[in-house]
């Protein structure tokens, strides 16, 4: 578990595993990283949920390598427990994937005991909430976007939530649209096809 004392205050952020934007492993990425915190009565205990939509292959896999990043998307994430290995802070995890929109989304819910162990952290234990936005790991890489909190700018990168919000949430983005990908939708498709 990490603790506040150990970690400098710029060097804060959020929820998941290894990375799927650096998501999940090398060469898998998605196009945006969306993230839900509900905090319980006591301010450190509660709910999330992770929603990263647009899940692809990096530019220039070739198909076995395509192919690979979905059997690993498959087998170490969805059916796997490489989220919660890496994410000991995070609870009764359930994970979905599904296709919306013409693309394959994958979110995460989860329970937790302390937002701190999320990379969340509470200035003093009753000031406001903030949050590093250039952290690696799955739920701290990316560029941010957008939040309900106060965003401190390229020069500051943290967020900071008022200390009476009980829901956080912010929003990143894990690759440019102008960068070739291939979509993971057509494997997930045909694996869906499988199972039945």
């Amino acid at each position: 578990p990490v603790k506040i004392s150990t970690i400098p205050v710029i060097a804060l952020f959020l929820l998941l595993a290894p990375a799927l934007g650096i998501v999940f492993s090398g060469c898998l990425t998605a196009e945006k990283k969306e993230v839900h915190i509900k905090l319980n009565a006591d301010g450190k205990s509660g709910t999330g949920s992770i929603l990263f939509s647009g899940i692809s292959s990096s530019p220039g896999d070739s198909s076995a390598a395509v192919t690979e990043d979905f059997n690993t998307l498959i087998a170490e994430y969805y059916q796997g427990r490489k989220i919660e290995e890496a994410n000991p802070g995070m609870k009764n995890v359930h994970k979905k994937l599904y296709k919306e929109d013409g693309e394959l989304k994958g979110k995460i819910d989860f329970d937790f005991d302390d937002v701190s162990n999320l990379g969340i952290f509470r200035y003093k234990n009753s000031g406001p909430m903030m949050f590093y936005t250039v952290s690696e790991g799955f739920l701290m890489s990316g560029q941010y976007e957008s939040s309900n909190g106060t965003y401190m700018g390229d020069k500051l990168p943290v967020i900071f939530w008022d200390s009476t919000q009980t829901e956080l949430f912010y929003r990143m983005t894990l690759a440019s649209p102008q960068e070739p990908r291939t979509s993971l939708l057509a494997k997930y498709n045909q694996w869906q096809k499988d199972q039945r």
